[in-house]
């Protein structure tokens, strides 16, 4: 019986593994709040992008006095490079809509095209020809224009692949800087 009581205390006096055990126990904590922070990086990077492209196609958009579907195909060519490293082809969609109002007509979506990848998701705002109230803030006098652009990116967590996807709309809205861009040319 004495020598059961030495191998016990023996046991309960040894502590050589005392850290790799508490290392065991608190490593799958550390796992989760690296993973953690590397999804939010990300999540995060990707809302700055996309803030960034709808303001970069707005302000492309408005430059010149006419804009022909040339060009705007061209300002859609420009999505992909701006989103990099994000996948594009199949989770992006952008629009462009130009919204005018005459003087007996409402505001209404004079033009509208989309581009920029192959996500099917309708523009928010309407489709051409389509009625719209102007967002507040946001005043429209006659034979004025306001380009609205918005951009769809449907996201799936980097690594969190349990949590649900789902879709991020950016939009912007900018003046045309010299002519009304209320038609596109041909």
């Amino acid at each position: 019986m004495n020598r059961f009581r030495r191998i016990i205390k023996s046991i309960c006096s040894d502590q050589r593994g005392a850290v790799l055990t508490e290392l065991a126990l608190s490593m799958p904590l550390y796992i989760v709040l690296l993973m953690g922070t590397v999804e939010v990086g990300n999540y995060l990077l990707l809302h700055l992008k996309l803030q960034h492209t709808v303001v970069a196609v707005s302000d492309l958009a408005t430059r010149d006095e006419e804009i022909t579907e040339a060009v705007v195909a061209d300002i859609f060519e420009v999505v992909p490079q701006i989103m990099r490293p994000f996948d594009t082809e199949t989770r992006t969609i952008a629009y462009v809509s130009a919204i005018s109002q005459a003087e007996d007509v409402p505001s209404t979506i004079y033009w509208q095209r989309s581009g920029g990848g192959n996500l099917v998701h309708g523009s928010d705002i309407g489709d051409e020809g389509d009625a719209i109230d102007v967002p507040a803030g946001l005043t429209l006098r006659d034979d004025e224009t306001i380009l609205a652009t918005e951009i769809f990116y449907s996201y799936e967590p980097l690594i969190f692949s349990f949590l649900d996807s789902y879709t991020i709309r950016k939009t912007s809205y900018f003046r045309p800087r010299i002519g009304a861009l209320q038609e596109i040319q041909p």
